[in-house]
């Protein structure tokens, strides 16, 4: 009976102590939100934050600036003026006006403003110019002699004589200046500095008055023409009125300019984008195109070196708004839960604690969500108003998986850790402390 009473306080006993064991083992590993308290628990002290392990960011240095707001819009350049030119009188061509090869004028050709474009056969109105002129010539002594003798005897000349003498020197008169005039309309100018669209004459052709032979096109300027949606017109109406306030109060710089940034669609040879032009916006259309609803907004573009053509396609950034901003690459911001938000880094002095010893502060960097409730999406860029937020970095990479308040390292874009938050900095400084 001894012998079966031990055997069983033995049992007991240990099914007692694995009873115990599976208890401690539970109450260590169940689930707890609260690292403090568990640490408090198991008489662990929390280790300090430049001693806990730390995720590595890359992040961007960032400052408020005066941001541009545009808005895109894609048209066609077309010339500044396109003159459809003519004679006024109709006649034979005699010649064409020549270019700087010496050839005569064709399309494509530049001309200066003044320059001989083509010529009649003026023979027959330098003849006629004669006869007015000798007409003329006629009838001025006529009325001079009936003057004379008006003067020295009134009675013996009619006052009907007087007066058709004066009269037939009017019309002579007249006659001669519409000679001359048609003589000069035998010559044909440019009147512009431009080129040529259009050559619809051969020398030697007979031509009617009015008749368009040339079209010459004004390309030292140019202007592309933009299709905005009625949703969009406002803004730009509100931006073209604040320019002009800007103007009459005496600013300069941007704030006075309606700026456009125009982009050609082509590329070049090595497949990249020809730099951008400085344009204006110049001119709002009051009413919409019936045919598709949209209004015309013209860009000026400057041409002065004339590398652009008429007919180019093009994009134009238009600066709808000036504001003090952040510019943070999108693809620094999270959007998330319909949520939108991105990550800082700021520098925090922590307790440095080697074992059992407190040896100072340290300065560790932490993470800093910044919740944005106003921004705006430019593209490639999201531009934060500097009345909304105030940071001085921005974390590009890793940022997706922070959260608010976590140890980080950071790394700037060149790959070189950030100082002071360097661990090789933290370990030497900790040793020499230790001894």
């Amino acid at each position: 009976m001894t012998r079966w009473a031990l055997r069983l306080g033995r049992y007991g006993f240990l099914t007692a102590l694995t009873a115990v064991a599976a208890f401690v083992m539970w109450w260590v590993s169940r689930p707890n939100t609260d690292p403090t308290a568990l640490d408090a628990a198991a008489g662990v002290r929390q280790p300090a934050g430049v001693a806990t392990a730390r995720m590595a960011v890359y992040v961007a240095p960032i400052r408020a600036e005066l941001c541009d707001i545009t808005v895109k819009y894609s048209g066609k350049i077309r010339p500044w003026e396109t003159y459809s030119l003519g004679f006024e009188i109709g006649g034979r061509v005699a010649q064409l006006g020549e270019n700087a090869e010496g050839k005569p004028l064709d399309d494509g050709d530049p001309v200066e403003a003044g320059q001989l474009l083509a010529q009649l056969d003026d023979r027959i109105f330098r003849a006629r110019l004669s006869e007015a002129a000798a007409n003329l010539e006629l009838a001025a002594s006529d009325l001079k002699r009936s003057e004379r003798l008006r003067q020295l005897s009134p009675g013996a000349l009619a006052e009907s004589d007087y007066q058709n003498d004066l009269t037939q020197a009017t019309l002579t008169r007249a006659a001669r200046e519409i000679a001359l005039k048609n003589l000069e309309d035998a010559t044909l100018y440019s009147p512009v500095t431009g080129s040529i669209s259009r050559r619809m004459v051969e020398s030697g052709e007979s031509v009617n008055a009015h008749a368009t032979i040339f079209e010459v096109v004004e390309n030292d300027r140019l202007r592309l023409v933009l299709n905005v949606p009625e949703a969009r017109v406002r803004e730009l109406e509100v931006r073209r009125r604040k320019v002009r306030d800007a103007i009459a109060s005496g600013a300069t710089g941007e704030d006075a300019i309606f700026r456009a940034r125009v982009q050609l669609e082509s590329l070049d040879v090595y497949g990249r984008p020809w730099p951008s032009i400085d344009a204006e916006v110049y001119r709002i259309a009051q009413l919409a195109e019936p045919a598709t609803g949209l209004f015309e907004v013209e860009v000026f573009i400057p041409n002065d070196d004339g590398l652009l053509r008429p007919g180019m396609v093009a994009t134009a950034n238009v600066v709808t708004d000036r504001v003090l901003a952040y510019r943070a690459p999108e693809a620094a911001v999270i959007f998330r839960e319909s949520k939108t938000y991105l990550y800082s880094t700021d520098t925090v002095d922590e307790s440095l604690d080697v074992m059992f010893w407190d040896i100072g502060q340290a300065s560790a960097y932490r993470a800093r969500r910044i919740e944005l409730s106003d921004y705006i999406d430019q593209g490639d860029t999201i531009v934060i108003p500097a009345s909304t937020a105030h940071f001085d970095n921005v974390v590009l990479r890793g940022q997706h998986r922070l959260r608010d308040g976590q140890p980080v390292r950071v790394v700037a874009l060149n790959g070189e850790e950030a100082a002071p938050d360097s661990p090789a900095e933290v370990a030497e400084t900790s040793a020499s402390r230790l001894n």
